[in-house]
């Protein structure tokens, strides 16, 4: 519509630089000339009240000119050629060259699937001269029914001569250029060529051109034999292959084809029986096969998902304009982890595998901490087998590896890491609900103090929960809201054991902020589009903010270091790990998921392992499954480079206090170490045990007498 009032002004102006010259030749005031009469006066006044539409028609009766000029002289364009995605380092990644293409005769196309792509797509095709003011003012009565945009109003020759010719830019030049070239192809060619020319050539997903090409890859068999329902499904993609693939989304598939089934019936093409029957045929897929066998296929997805919602065009334009998509991927890094994955996932597989989709699945996701930058990222072990992209859509308890944002919350709240909680059995009650943690293992308490230190590095549950009771859920839920948890949180004390849905997607980026000093960066994909020509088409800029303080980042990054040493619960991996890291375990209940999430100061990787099926567990720990892939893959992925050191912000101290207590060290404590503190933090009172001042207290009570809490 803007694009349309453009046009209008364009015609006002036209028509006011005509004007003064109609004004002259009526002679109101030139010499020689008569007054006006009365009747002439109101000649005029017709003239000027008509005088808008003017411009109007002389610019389609020029278009229409011009396109029957250009049908004699232009030929059809070529096919446009496919996009190019390129890794940060400008590495090719994979292209859409290979894309699927088979040109068939309108003869050869079932008579349904003609009528089902009419139904949905314009109605009216063979009624209009190429444009449709009907099919315009329908769709926006229906988008407006529906509050969104669910019906466009371009007809089938306005498609095509968009598909064929132009680029995505929104102009009101290329909407000049577009309906231009609608009247071409309507003077050039038959609606049944139109017709013709545009079933082989709209882009149907998976890389498949035309309705051949893509009964072919969904249906396995030809254009001409689709039954009803499949007619409908194809039909269906042509608004949205991507998100009505059925290979990625069935039910999305299911309901689209009751949508141009229910067309079908209000055009009269079918009756309300035969739309019944053919929403009850079963969604009987060829399969993949082979195809899509392209480099990091899951990171691929999530590209040209953004690129698609991002410059719209139903995908023609990705799979055939000639685009350059600029990515966030690093080549060498996403071969490492696809090293490390297999390796891993091989290791815990059951031999043979029972399922055709091989179990155990997982997912790593390696993220820049510095900006955001998605630098490796596997979805699944195949992505022939399975297109679920278990990096972004599964939603999975993520187990202890939830505690570091409790503890982050604890810090601020005036904890420290060396506050002693004692694990003991302990009864809460939430929402009227009586709740007894335990740890698992052989023991299910350690009838002792802990710091804060040691239970976050021994995951301690029952610590943990102490430290939430005090704290608040909700406290906990705003710190992982803060460092990009999105998903829905139950505020239960359990939380804290992360038993709400996380994505490993959501975890890396919300382990960033340790790792850089407290900033939440959002994970980015793509850094820029450009076009055939050079002209870039969108681009994204890191968007990175101060979450947390920076101290805060900084011991609970000290903490976590831990985790990966003799004493802590990576334990399996400290020798493999050569460079400073940290990072958390996670289990779930039974072992039916392991997490580990870790980083340097140059990369988060979080790796996820288990059952599709929750209901079967993996019967490992995070310790024991996630943390030797996390630890291949950061070892690989970061050989060559110098390592690098956790820098330590203004404010943190460090002092020596008695592991035993968490106080200041006597001279006579037996067991001493060094821990870090906030400046106004610092501990004031010594070892009561050995030799201090201090009263001897135990659990909560102890940590008042310190901190204030």
């Amino acid at each position: 519509m803007e694009e349309e009032r453009g046009q209008q002004k364009q015609g006002g102006r036209l028509g006011e630089r005509c004007a003064p010259e109609e004004r002259l030749g009526r002679g109101g005031s030139q010499p020689g000339r008569r007054p006006p009469s009365a009747g002439m006066v109101r000649k005029a006044g017709v003239r000027s009240g008509s005088f808008r539409w003017r411009p109007v028609v002389f610019t389609v009766v020029c278009s229409i000119l011009i396109a029957f000029a250009l049908a004699r002289v232009l030929p059809v364009p070529a096919e446009q050629v496919g996009s190019v995605f390129y890794d940060i380092r400008g590495e090719v990644i994979t292209s859409t060259v290979a894309g699927m293409r088979v040109q068939v005769p309108l003869s050869a196309i079932s008579p349904r699937l003609r009528e089902a792509v009419i139904a949905v797509e314009d109605e009216r095709f063979y009624k209009h001269p190429g444009i449709d003011p009907i099919g315009i003012v329908r769709a926006l009565v229906r988008n407006l029914r529906a509050g969104r945009v669910v019906e466009g109003g371009s007809t089938i020759t306005q498609q095509l001569a968009k598909n064929m010719f132009l680029s995505p830019e929104r102009t009101l030049g290329r909407k000049a250029a577009e309906l231009l070239l609608t009247f071409y192809l309507e003077l050039k060619f038959s609606k049944d060529e139109i017709l013709e020319r545009y079933l082989n050539l709209v882009y149907l997903g998976h890389g498949a051109y035309g309705v051949e090409a893509g009964a072919r890859l969904y249906f396995g068999k030809s254009a001409r034999d689709v039954s009803l329902g499949e007619a409908a499904i194809l039909a269906g993609l042509i608004r949205g292959p991507f998100y009505y693939s059925p290979y990625r989304n069935a039910q999305a598939a299911l309901d689209r084809r009751e949508v141009v089934l229910d067309r079908m019936v209000s055009a009269g093409l079918i009756t309300r029986a035969q739309a019944k029957a053919a929403a009850r045929e079963p969604l009987e897929l060829a399969g993949l096969g082979t195809r899509e066998t392209r480099a990091a296929p899951y990171f691929i997805d999530l590209v040209m998902e953004e690129v698609l919602r991002r410059l719209g065009d139903g995908g023609n334009l990705l799979y055939s304009g000639g685009l350059k998509v600029y990515t966030t991927l690093d080549m060498s890094m996403q071969r490492a982890a696809e090293k490390a994955f297999a390796k891993g996932l091989d290791a815990l597989t059951p031999q043979p595998p029972a399922q055709p989709v091989v179990q155990p699945q997982g997912a790593l996701v390696a993220i820049d901490p510095t900006c955001g930058h998605v630098r490796a990222l596997i979805g699944g072990r195949s992505f022939r087998e399975t297109q679920f992209n278990r990096a972004t859509q599964a939603k999975r308890q993520p187990g202890s590896a939830f505690k570091p944002f409790f503890y982050a919350a604890a810090l601020d709240s005036g904890f420290t890491a060396a506050t002693t909680l004692t694990c003991e059995p302990l009864t809460f009650w939430s929402d009227g609900t009586p709740y007894t943690p335990t740890d698992y293992g052989e023991f299910e308490y350690h009838y002792r103090g802990l710091t804060l230190r040691e239970a976050l590095v021994v995951s301690c549950n029952v610590v943990s929960v102490q430290l939430a009771n005090i704290i608040g859920p909700e406290k906990g839920v705003e710190y992982a809201r803060r460092l990009g948890i999105t998903s829905p949180l139950r505020p239960h004390l359990s939380l804290v054991l992360g038993t709400s849905e996380v994505s490993p997607l959501k975890m890396a980026a919300a382990f960033a902020p340790f790792a850089n000093g407290g900033k939440r960066v959002e994970p980015m994909f793509v850094v820029s589009v450009k076009d055939r020509h050079g002209r870039e088409l969108l681009r994204n800029q890191p968007r990175v903010t101060q979450a947390l303080d920076p101290r805060t980042a900084f011991i609970i990054t000290d903490i976590l270091r831990q985790v990966i040493s003799k004493w802590g619960t990576a334990a399996s991996i400290a020798d493999k790990v050569t460079r400073p890291a940290a990072g958390k375990t996670g289990s779930t209940q039974d072992y039916a998921d392991a997490w580990f999430v870790g980083y340097t100061p140059d990369l988060v990787c979080s790796v996820y392992v288990g059952y599709d099926d929750p209901a079967t567990p993996l019967g490992k720990s995070g310790g024991a499954a996630a943390a030797p892939i996390w630890a291949d893959f950061i070892n690989d992925a970061l050989a060559g480079r110098p390592p690098t050191t956790f820098q330590r912000p203004a404010g943190v101290v460090s002092r020596e206090i008695c592991n035993d207590t968490g106080y200041l060290a006597t001279p006579f404590c037996p067991n001493t170490r060094w821990e870090v503190f906030k400046a106004e933090a610092v501990p004031t009172e010594t070892c009561p045990w050995h030799g201090g001042t201090a009263p001897v207290t135990t659990g909560q009570a102890r940590h008042r007498s310190r901190t204030g809490v």
